[in-house]
C-alpha cells in the first residue's frame, strides 16, 4: 500500500498552459514510496507508461496507465486539472521514475491533440488513500 498523497505539480518543459511532449507531472507523497506498491514489478528506474488527459465536462483529468495502455496505475489515482487541457490525448512512451517519496512523469510522444489554457489553477489530486491540494502560488499546468 503506498503512503497518502502529499502534493501534485506540473513542469512545463514547452509552451506554458499546454500539455506538451517533455512536461512533467510531480507527485508526493507523505512518506517514502514502495515502487511495487505503484506498479508490480517497478524497481523505481524509469518505466514507460501513459499519461492519459480526458475531459471531464469543461475541465481535464490527468490519469496514468501502464505502458500497454489497458490499465490505470490505480495507487496514482487521478488529477483534476482545473484546467481545459485536452478532449482525449495520451503521452505514449512517457518515462516515470522514483526517488524517495517523489514520482516524477516526464511525458513522452503526443497521441491526440492538446488545448492552450493559460489562466492560473489549483490541481487536486485524488489516491485510494486520499487527495492532495497543489500546493504554492496557483499557476497555468504544464
Amino acid at each position: 500500500m503506498s503512503p497518502a498523497p502529499a502534493d501534485v505539480d506540473t513542469v512545463d518543459n514547452g509552451q506554458s498552459g499546454r500539455a506538451e511532449t517533455g512536461d512533467e507531472v510531480v507527485f508526493t507523497f507523505s512518506a517514502a514510496v514502495d515502487p511495487a506498491s505503484i506498479l508490480a514489478g517497478w524497481d523505481g528506474s524509469a518505466t514507460a507508461v501513459v499519461v492519459h488527459i480526458a475531459d471531464a465536462g469543461g475541465t481535464s483529468v490527468l490519469t496514468v496507465r501502464n505502458a500497454a495502455n489497458t490499465a490505470d496505475v490505480t495507487e496514482l489515482g487521478s488529477v483534476q486539472t482545473k484546467g481545459d487541457y485536452a478532449s482525449v490525448a495520451d503521452f505514449t512512451s512517457s518515462q516515470m521514475t522514483l526517488s524517495g517519496n517523489t514520482i516524477t512523469i516526464v511525458f513522452g510522444t503526443l497521441s491526440g491533440t492538446t488545448r492552450r489554457d493559460p489562466s492560473a489553477k489549483t490541481m487536486v489530486w485524488t489516491t485510494p488513500h486520499g487527495t492532495a491540494t497543489e500546493s504554492g502560488h496557483p499557476d497555468s499546468n504544464f
